[in-house]
């Protein structure tokens, strides 16, 4: 038995001598098997050469690996933001400007208006008076005031507007009066002069305009502006009733005179006129007009007295003349339209 266990072992180590030398395990200092070293020719082997394309092919299959994962995917639960668009202040002014210009007074459309206006106008005054110290001829007086009116206008298209209105005025004098001395000494004269004269009426006036804007520039806020500049031509009837007088006396004690004179006229009036008017984007309006009124005294009455060279009292004539000339009449004013 024991020489079968020995022939058996030495078989086995004829095996384990016959291995190659390559393939038995190094051991080190303490008895365990060593890990064996890769050569710098192994090592370039094993490495794979990796050229410039594949590094850029990897380096850019590595960034959208990068993209993909980093961008979050938004599902169809999720709620998507709005995002946030901060107007700027060129679509702040833009906005602005729109709604002021849809909301503000358009010139192309029919409106309501009222207007007011300052007038000057010259009225003939049949006076006839000759006295030692003072003569009085026919007159032209001069008479300022105001007019007022309401009406509407309709436009027509192609920048034509036409309008209807009712206007009143009030035309007058102020009193005027002379007193050049002390009336108890002889070589002194003393003279009084007093005028008073009114005129008042109304008219229908029908208007027609042709209407543009014209951009200029605003003298209170120094800015940009658009006007609307309106010419036109208009014609009226009316009636009218006036007022006037004349009153003067002189007296020295030695030189006596007076005069005094009334007329209450009543009228029929016919107009032509034209002017310019000038809007702003608010509906407010400034105006120059010149009309030529063709008044017709329908009926005039008269009355007075004078006297003069110590002769006594007489009364005036009883049919002055009823002609009058074309009258012409300066008006500045303004006016609202809505």
């Amino acid at each position: 038995m024991n020489k079968l266990i020995l022939s058996l072992m030495v078989l086995l180590s004829f095996s384990l001598y016959a291995q190659d030398e390559d393939t038995v395990p190094e051991l080190n200092a303490e008895g365990f098997e060593s890990t064996p070293s890769v050569t710098e020719e192994a090592a370039e082997e094993t490495v794979p050469d990796v050229t410039e394309e594949a590094a850029s092919e990897v380096t850019e299959e590595a960034a959208s690996d990068v993209t993909e994962e980093s961008t979050p995917v938004v599902t169809e639960e999720e709620t998507p933001v709005t995002p946030v668009v901060v107007p700027t202040q060129k679509d702040e002014t833009i906005s602005k400007t729109e709604i002021k210009e849809k909301s503000g007074f358009k010139a192309t459309e029919s409106h309501w208006y009222a207007t007011f206006g300052f007038e000057a106008m010259e009225y003939l005054l049949p006076f006839s008076y000759s006295g030692a110290k003072e003569t009085f001829p026919e007159e032209q007086r001069q008479l300022y005031g105001g007019r007022l009116g309401f009406g509407g206008e309709i436009y027509l298209g192609a920048g034509l507007m036409t309008s209807t209105r009712v206007e009143g005025y009030y035309l007058g004098t102020l009193f005027e009066s002379a007193q050049t001395a002390d009336p108890e000494l002889e070589d002194e004269t003393v003279a009084t002069i007093k005028d008073a004269g009114q005129i008042y009426g109304a008219d229908i006036v029908q208007t027609l305009s042709f209407i543009w804007e014209l951009k200029t520039r605003n003298p209170l806020i120094d800015e940009m502006t658009y006007l609307t500049v309106e010419p036109f031509i208009e014609g009226g009837i009316g009636k009218a009733w006036a007022f006037n007088k004349k009153d003067y006396s002189y007296d020295t004690g030695v030189v006596v005179e007076e005069y005094d004179q009334s007329f209450n006229d009543e009228l029929t009036n016919v107009k032509f006129g034209g002017g310019i008017n000038f809007t702003s984007r608010q509906g407010f309006f400034f105006s120059l007009k010149v009309t030529q009124n063709r008044y017709d005294i329908t009926k005039r009455r008269t009355k007075g007295y004078f006297y003069k060279d110590g002769d006594a009292s007489a009364p005036v004539a009883s049919d002055p003349s009823t002609d009058l000339d074309p009258v012409m009449v300066y008006s500045l004013g303004g006016g609202y339209k809505f």
